[in-house]
């Protein structure tokens, strides 16, 4: 912070006429955004209606919009280099100027803007309305711009990463806690602890884009309002996000700050050896997220052609995201049990986990190097001339063959598995339909078609294995990942074969990667290992052993699955809301700690570790 804070004064001092005024109205534009960001949540959650009752948190939100417009005017004029000052605050300047622009048009033509709930809009309610939008949109930017700044100068890029999920933990903590955030079904008799409790809950689950919950997201009778429910969106769309895009950010502001070889290996996950590949890859992550999450909503649009055209479009948008993010959060009574033979289930929804779990960079590869062998088809070159052409990388190939043989494998062994049992009279077509979503979904995504608590003991047993293994490197899934496993194979077998290196297609892959892999993997045996362990202890219910490790693995590797359990003769609720309140709190920690990776942890608690300048004489060991 304190580099931080002397590089802003360095700038300051040679970029504005006035160095010591800039700084102390920039500090000032801080406390004002904190504030009203602050007024504007209270509003928005205090109050059910869209008129100014508060008037005294509605005036505080107007005074921070004047302070920090009028305050980025004066700076600006104060500027030396305008270009740079307005590039670097391009979106606060858009921002203020949007305000001014439709604060105007409000006051003189709010004539022209159509009844709200049958009723002539507010003007003055529509005014702080637009306040409290664009103070908000302000704070966002607050955000990213204190982010990129930490990132730049952050000599450990993993406490970033660890801090940027738990600040968005905290974050929608508090908004869930918000009296608007809960339906009028929920309990209102609870203490300020137990809403405090499910918020958290409810909060890491959405922001490690697990799908795990203690209440009712949606259905009859759901705890969250629609706003809760938007909050929930909010925070899986941006945790679904952040691992994907964490690598781009941390290469264009980190980069330079992190050791060569580091900064190299993350511009080689990325497929991108310029800085300038790294900001198109970005941009494409977004685009291609958006577009993905479009599409699938409107096609999942018929589920719910029973509901309004309100409500239909937000079950499809938040179920296309919660898909795409491998999220699992449904608004549904039982997630989508009864609805499997739909195709916009087995097909669409299945579809949208299994892009979002292969990582970015895989599809980018991927679609980098169609793109460059259509062109090479399409093009009858006089002379036959060598041209450089995208291939598919060593990466890209791993994770194909990976998810491949883990989806049709696990869909065959859940067929084989649930046929050996009872299948409830479910026909051939249904069987398979279970069995190839059950196999997509257990790998991260957390929905279910089926009741898992009816499952073989065995078939739990198949999909503890695969939620271990999980999603791809730099997706929104969890896990271990296909290419940690992948490479244990590999290991596995080049020892079988006798052979010392590890190897590949072709290539052979660096001992630093396979000791990296089988960490990992280690890593996360004893993280699951220890947190049934905890659940064993916490519950007492040793007949429920295989439920518990289900739970444990499905929290670790970020999956949202859970079995049911029997709480009351004919009564059953999922294991989740059956544990108690330690056992919760345990498997709070193990989403976050599975999200952000074990391995991240460690680096993160150890810091900037040092490389031993000597070796010992090596020695053998007898090991078996």
């Amino acid at each position: 912070m304190n580099r931080l804070a002397d590089n802003i004064r360095s700038i300051a001092s040679t970029e504005t006429l006035y160095p010591e005024r800039a700084r102390r109205l920039w500090q000032a534009e801080i406390v004002f955004q904190v504030v009203g960001v602050v007024a504007a949540a209270m509003q928005r959650g205090l109050s059910n209606v869209t008129r100014v009752l508060h008037w005294e948190l509605g005036t505080v939100v107007i005074l921070a919009m004047i302070w920090l417009t009028g305050s980025m005017l004066l700076r600006s004029r104060w500027s030396r280099v305008k270009k740079s000052f307005f590039r670097a605050n391009l979106a606060s300047i858009v921002i203020g100027w949007l305000w001014v622009l439709g604060s105007l048009f409000i006051f003189y033509f709010d004539h022209w803007l159509p009844d709200w709930n049958g009723e002539p809009a507010s003007r003055s309610a529509l005014f702080l309305d637009w306040a409290e939008i664009c103070v908000l949109l302000r704070g966002v930017v607050g955000v990213v711009m204190g982010t990129r700044a930490l990132a730049a100068g952050a000599s450990n890029p993993a406490l970033i990463l660890i801090g940027s999920f738990f600040g968005l933990v905290v974050l929608g903590t508090l908004l869930l806690m918000l009296p608007k955030s809960r339906a009028d079904t929920a309990p209102q008799d609870e203490s300020l602890g137990q809403r405090f409790r499910i918020a958290l809950f409810t909060s890491t689950s959405a922001s490690c884009v697990t799908g795990l919950t203690v209440v009712s997201t949606g259905g009859s009778e759901p705890y969250w309002s629609r706003t809760g429910q938007a909050i929930i969106l909010g925070l899986f769309q941006v945790g679904g996000l952040g691992i994907m895009t964490c690598g781009a950010f941390f290469a264009l502001f980190a980069g330079r700050h992190v050791p060569i070889r580091e900064s190299a290996t993350m511009l080689e996950i990325l497929e991108s050896e310029r800085l300038g590949d790294v900001r198109q890859l970005l941009f494409s992550i977004l685009a291609f997220t958006f577009a993905s999450e479009l599409v699938g909503a409107v096609l999942l649009s018929g589920l719910w052609s029973d509901l309004s055209t309100g409500d239909q479009a937000f079950f499809s948008i938040f179920h296309a995201v919660s898909a795409f993010c491998n999220a699992g959060f449904s608004l549904t009574e039982n997630s989508f049990v009864g609805m499997g033979m739909r195709w916009q289930v087995w097909s669409v929804v299945a579809g949208l986990i299994i892009i979002g779990g292969l990582g970015f960079a895989v599809l980018y590869n991927v679609v980098m190097a169609l793109k460059s062998r259509l062109g090479r088809l399409r093009s009858q070159p006089l002379f036959n001339l060598p041209r450089t052409r995208v291939r598919l990388s060593i990466t890209s190939r791993l994770v194909l063959m990976t998810s491949a043989a883990l989806l049709f494998g696990g869909a065959a062994g859940y067929y084989l598995l649930e046929s050996a049992g009872t299948n409830g009279g479910a026909t051939q077509w249904e069987r398979l339909t279970q069995a190839w979503f059950q196999s997509v979904t257990f790998r991260t995504a957390g929905f279910s078609s089926v009741d898992h608590g009816q499952l073989q003991p065995a078939t739990k047993l198949l999909a503890i294995c695969l939620m271990f293994v999980g999603a791809s490197p730099g997706s929104t899934g969890g896990g271990v990942k296909t290419i940690c496993f992948a490479v244990s194979v590999l290991a596995l077998i080049s020892i079988m074969r006798g052979r010392q290196r590890v190897e590949i297609m072709s290539r052979t892959i660096p001992n630093v990667l396979v000791n990296r892999a089988l960490a990992i993997m280690s890593l996360g045996i004893m993280m699951v290992m220890s947190v049934t362990l905890l659940l064993a202890m916490f519950e007492h219910r040793p007949e429920r052993f295989l439920d518990h490790l289900f739970e444990a693995m499905s929290a670790f590797a970020t999956v949202g699955v859970s079995t049911t359990a029997e709480v009351e003769p004919g009564r059953f609720i999922s294991t989740t809301r059956s544990l108690s309140e330690p056992s919760r709190m345990v498997i709070v920690a193990a989403m976050f700690v599975g999200r952000v990776g074990p391995l991240t942890v460690l680096i993160a608690l150890a810091g900037r570790m040092k490389e031993a300048r000597y070796d010992f004489p090596a020695e053998r060991l007898t090991l078996g």
